[in-house]
């Protein structure tokens, strides 16, 4: 069990990196972070997704989180994509992320009210 521990403890260590290494210059690294913060959310809005099929009486509210959590994975993705809003992206490369950040937070108030 002690073996387990040490294990999970190490995978978190070598996850998750120190905040000198974050502020000591390494951009990519932030943009890793960024990254793995992304994906974390839509994992999230999978999950809520699949409860919501599961649990009919509080599936429009696990849906509205699961909308939530695609904005916010879009926001995520404007992050990665402009390099943290300092480079200037082509609309026409954005357009589905301009397109489907509100479109999801629209979809999220509607499950709402």
């Amino acid at each position: 069990m002690i073996n387990l521990l040490e294990q999970i403890t190490h995978a978190i260590d070598s996850f998750i990196p120190d905040k000198d290494e974050l502020t000591h210059g390494h951009y990519p690294k932030i943009e890793h972070l960024l990254l793995i913060l992304r994906n974390a959310i839509v994992i999230m809005a999978v999950i809520f997704f699949v409860l919501s099929l599961f649990f009919k009486e509080s599936s429009h509210n696990l849906k509205a989180a699961a909308y939530f959590c695609g904005a916010a994975a879009y926001c995520f993705e404007y992050l990665l994509l402009t390099d943290c809003f300092r480079e200037k992206v082509p609309h026409n490369e954005m357009f589905m992320a301009y397109c489907f950040g509100p479109l999801y937070l629209l979809l999220g108030l509607s499950y709402i009210f």
